[in-house]
């Protein structure tokens, strides 16, 4: 018997790119995300800093002598901590997030994977689309040989959209 085939990886190094763009703005709009409101914010974030997790509670369903539990996927719990490089740049993530936490609205971050970070976004290309509040900037400690960073936390206002196709 033949081994099974083994499928292709996608790198990630220079092929995620994360933009900013304004609530009530279509982020799945390449002439939005290609226009002039749109921010591009990944390069401001530091390696690992885009920090998303996506849990799922149990809704227990335990029936009394049965010998298997006919438990089931419950609600979602996502969350997202975003580290940036600390910047005085007004085009830079950290005066972005900034902006956006001192403000409070509601603002969408598209995160496109697997296409080189300098190609414009295009229609057919998919994403996920992130919607919520950004939450108050949290200056992190030095550290030996590094750069000052800055955390923000992020609240989310509408359900995480997953693998939206992009549209002209």
């Amino acid at each position: 018997m033949a081994n099974e085939p083994i499928p292709a990886s996608s790198q990630s190094d220079g092929r995620w790119r994360i933009t900013n763009v304004p609530s009530g703005s279509n982020a799945k709009s390449v002439a939005i995300l290609n226009g002039a409101t749109a921010k591009p914010v990944t390069y401001g974030i530091t390696a690992g800093g885009w920090a998303f997790d996506r849990a799922q509670a149990e809704v227990v369903d335990a029936r009394l002598t049965l010998p298997q539990d006919l438990s089931r996927p419950g609600k979602i719990k996502e969350t997202l901590e975003i580290t940036v490089v600390e910047s005085a740049d007004v085009a830079s993530a950290d005066r972005i997030l900034a902006g956006l936490a001192a403000s409070q609205a509601e603002t969408q971050f598209l995160v496109r994977r697997a296409v080189a970070n300098g190609d414009a976004h295009a229609t057919g290309q998919t994403g996920d689309l992130i919607t919520g509040v950004v939450g108050v900037r949290r200056p992190q400690a030095p550290t030996d040989n590094g750069v000052d960073t800055a955390k923000y936390g992020f609240y989310f206002t509408k359900p995480t959209e997953t693998d939206v196709t992009l549209v002209a």
